[in-house]
């Protein structure tokens, strides 16, 4: 199931990657990073990057599956790690959710879905398989004991559709600026989070909204409406606020909140504590 990509032995060659050299250095300050491929059950890899804190040994992996379109492109160029959405809330936040405990995983598409990976294969369970073979490889080679799948924005489709269909084999989901009211037209997307029932899960599952979103897909009062009991972690304030609505830099990706929105996650992770307001003092 798992494939190293370079020279020696024919399964397993394990590139690290100085933080650096890698893309977007701030994003990954402090970590130590290495790229991987999965050969997929179906025969189809699936590159993935591991990010673990310096010296740290931890045992929870929280795989991220980033907002719209989700198609990563890792790779893996004369020894630096390249990837498309490099600003994405989840990817460039990502330092603060690594600590002695977890180690964060970001999760491309498998090289047959880079043109799309659109509604039909994230709500599918060719889907929910891919990535119990990668979590499959994340318990077998990287330590883990326990895997979590964390999504933002059209993430959430991901993690959402994951927390539904893979029972077991994950410990919970964790879903940031949750898709809850797609558009409609022939080239929307999310659509099946239309009415989505967060209860037909049987995994922990945590909300992470902003009160001020101003993307329309991603509506505060859509999610208040929409989790039923599932917790629910509220999010005030931003710094420097840019871009459309529905883009990373605005209140819907959680600018200037980053450090403390993944605390707050990290902290549910590991102990379920929830925090239910992060405002401007957190």
């Amino acid at each position: 199931m798992y494939r190293m990509v370079a020279v020696v032995f024919c399964c397993l060659v394990v590139l690290p990657i100085p933080a650096a050299l890698a893309q977007g250095s701030a994003a990954n300050e402090g970590l130590i990073e290495t790229f991987h491929t999965v050969n997929l059950s179906r025969g189809i890899d699936l590159n993935i990057v591991v990010s673990k804190r310096k010296d740290a040994t931890p045992s929870i992996a929280a795989l991220l599956f980033a907002g719209y379109p989700g198609v990563l492109k890792i790779r893996n160029e004369a020894g630096n790690i390249t990837y498309n959405l490099g600003g994405n809330f989840l990817i460039r936040a990502r330092r603060h959710l690594n600590n002695d405990n977890v180690f964060t995983v970001l999760v491309d598409c498998p090289v047959d879905q880079w043109d799309s990976c659109g509604d039909s294969y994230r709500v599918s369970e060719q889907h929910a398989a891919d990535v119990a073979d990668v979590v499959t490889t994340l318990k077998q080679k990287f330590g883990a004991m326990q895997a979590y799948v964390v999504g933002t924005s059209y993430g959430t489709v991901s993690s959402s559709f994951l927390a539904k269909n893979l029972g077991g084999r994950i410990d919970g989901a964790v879903h940031t600026a949750t898709y809850t009211d797609p558009r409609t037209g022939a080239r929307a997307h999310g659509v099946p989070m239309r009415n989505f029932d967060w209860s037909q899960a049987n995994v922990p599952q945590l909300f992470v909204h902003h009160k001020d979103d101003p993307c329309d897909v991603t509506r505060y009062s859509s999610v208040l409406a929409s989790r039923k009991n599932l917790p629910l972690v509220t999010v005030e304030g931003s710094r420097n606020p840019r871009g459309d609505a529905c883009q990373a830099f605005t209140a819907h990706g959680f600018v200037g909140r980053e450090r403390a929105v993944m605390l707050a996650i990290g902290d549910w992770i590991i102990s379920r504590k929830v925090a239910v307001l992060i405002s401007e003092d957190n």
